[in-house]
């Protein structure tokens, strides 16, 4: 049963008072534009130079890029379901895609936690929260986590197959799956223009790109097949697909510049876990999609809101997808929902120009296993798995990953010198990862597994604690 949601009270926003009387003159309308798997360095604003982004180059340089910004989780699921409901994994239990025992079971030491496939509808999603600022919300293209997403309040929601695709980026009469997203979307932002409707709109617009299959249209590949890629990124399909991302992003901004609607909509661009490493990757970034490294959890992001935020803006703060809830009941002027938990925290400070938001530390939980691909295999731990179970803390510039297959069956904290449980990097001097410190820097190293332990408790996370039927 859904929960009750109480009705908040307008506050002060950028210097204007909100009362019902002028609701839609002075809510910002919000386009969340997600993009599926898209990795940190995928963008030409980010360093690719086989890939083309023009248009989100420049509305990224026309406003703010966030170099820090991370998923909380590092594949689709988690990520989306943490984003929807403002929490960590262990408080909706989304850890995975599917199953939790992924990969061969003789290879799997532990017992994983059994994974959540949906979000309960007792969770207050955002757009529920927004609902009572006056909000119009729509949710069209990939949800993944449940239900569907006009059970959690959307007012208008609809994922590929309720358009007629069957799986892939191509319908049988040549319809491109990107294309059609693009086109719902502008249908929405028209439909509920707030200078007619006199209501503000929360448009996500969740894009299947640039997930597998890589599809992409045949022109714009034969473009890519006659440019020289480099060391790692070279699939002309790919860099397609990414091509199509950055015409929907154009074209969605071009239907808010001629609706007059730019200088009120706060539009922010992310994606849900890092490059999938068959197809790219992002060094100098370790790792990719399914990893807790940075290259599996580090995203790209910027937020484009002319008048509001100065252009040419850098934000080096780490940021995390949960802040995203928090921010835009800020943006909305509105409190938090009574009696629910939310762990992100507003960036709006940093948007108005600030150079830090009162928090330390950034977590992630993993309790469950994923199977290795064809990319990037250098970068796991082994060549079995992209991630065993795994929690995570980030404070400062230090990063400490302990992997709970050692923790629990070699020693734990008794024999952390030797068991391998514990890595440790400054990301600041160690961007890649690639010099664990943990028997190095003993008390950093001691701060932050206290810190993470610590969390693990506050937030009642599930850990694996159990050897699987091969290890007994």
């Amino acid at each position: 049963m859904k929960k009750s949601i109480p009705l908040f009270t307008c506050a002060f926003l950028t210097g204007l008072c909100c009362t019902c009387k002028d609701l839609a003159e002075t809510k910002p309308n919000i386009v969340f534009i997600l993009i599926d798997d898209m990795g940190w360095k995928d963008l030409g604003y980010m360093g690719s130079e086989y890939y083309e982004t023009p248009n989100i180059d420049r509305l990224a340089g026309e406003g703010m890029i966030f170099t820090q910004a991370y998923a909380n989780a590092a594949n689709s699921a988690p990520s989306r379901a943490s984003l929807l409901t403002g929490q960590f994994t262990p408080r909706h239990g989304l850890y995975t895609v599917g199953n939790s025992d992924r990969g061969e079971a003789k290879y799997r030491r532990l017992i994983p936690v059994k994974n959540q496939e949906e979000i309960s509808l007792d969770k207050i999603t955002v757009n529920e929260a927004l609902k009572s600022a006056g909000y119009v919300s729509a949710a069209i293209g990939k949800w993944h986590i449940g239900h569907n997403s006009r059970d959690h309040g959307f007012d208008i929601g609809f994922d590929r197959g309720e358009l007629g695709y069957k799986g892939g980026h191509f319908k049988s009469d040549g319809e491109y799956l990107a294309d059609r997203l693009t086109s719902e979307s502008i249908k929405f932002i028209n439909e509920n223009n707030p200078r007619i409707t006199k209501k503000p709109f929360f448009l996500c617009l969740f894009h299947h790109a640039v997930h597998t299959p890589i599809q992409a249209k045949k022109e714009i590949t034969d473009k890519y097949r006659q440019k020289p890629g480099t060391d790692c990124n070279k699939n002309p399909a790919y860099a397609a697909m990414i091509q199509s991302v950055d015409e929907s992003v154009a074209a969605v901004n071009r239907t808010l510049e001629e609706l007059g609607l730019s200088k009120n909509t706060i539009l922010v661009f992310f994606s849900d876990n890092g490059g999938h490493g068959t197809y790219t990757c992002q060094k100098p970034l370790r790792g990719g999609k399914g990893m807790f490294y940075e290259g599996g959890i580090r995203e790209p992001m910027f937020v484009y809101w002319p008048g509001k935020i100065k252009p040419g803006s850098v934000c080096d703060v780490p940021v995390i997808s949960t802040d995203f809830y928090p921010t835009f009941l800020d943006i909305a002027g509105l409190d938090k929902p009574e009696n629910y938990t939310l762990d992100g925290i507003s960036i709006l400070p940093l948007l108005r120009g600030g150079k830090s938001i009162d928090r330390d530390k950034l977590f992630w939980h993993f309790p469950a296993y994923l199977e290795s691909y064809a990319g990037l295999k250098e970068d796991s731990r082994d060549t079995l798995f992209r991630t065993r179970p795994v929690s995570v803390i980030r404070k400062g510039d230090w990063k400490l990953l302990m992997f709970h297959e050692e923790w629990v069956l070699d020693g734990g904290r008794g024999k952390i010198s030797e068991n391998n449980a514990v890595e440790l990097y400054n990301l600041k001097t160690d961007i890649s990862e690639r010099h664990n410190l943990c028997n190095i820097e003993k008390n950093r190293r001691d701060e932050l597994l206290d810190e993470l332990i610590k969390w693990l408790k506050e937030t009642d996370a599930q850990v694996p604690t159990e050897a699987s039927f091969y290890q007994k």
